[in-house]
C-alpha cells in the first residue's frame, strides 16, 4: 500500500524542525534542509500529496523525526 504525505504535513514538520533548530548564518540544519527539499519540490509542482516511496532514506527519516501524527 502506498503511503502518501500531504503538503501540510511536510510544512508542519519543517516548521517544527526550524523552531527547534533555527538557521545559523542562513544555514539550515541537515533535517531542515532535507525537509525543505521536499517542501520546495511540492510547492514548485503544486502537489498536495506525494508518495514516500521515491524519497531517499534520508528524506524519509527526517520526515519521520519531525512529523507528528494527529
Amino acid at each position: 500500500m502506498e503511503v502518501l504525505i500531504s503538503f501540510a504535513e511536510v510544512q508542519a514538520a519543517l516548521q517544527r524542525c526550524l523552531a527547534a533548530n533555527p538557521p545559523v548564518n542562513v544555514t539550515l540544519c541537515r533535517d531542515a534542509s532535507l525537509l525543505a527539499d521536499v517542501f520546495g519540490e511540492m510547492l514548485f509542482f503544486r502537489e498536495q500529496e506525494r508518495s514516500l516511496a521515491p524519497l531517499s532514506e534520508d528524506h524519509r527519516a527526517a520526515f519521520a523525526r519531525w512529523h507528528q501524527v494527529r
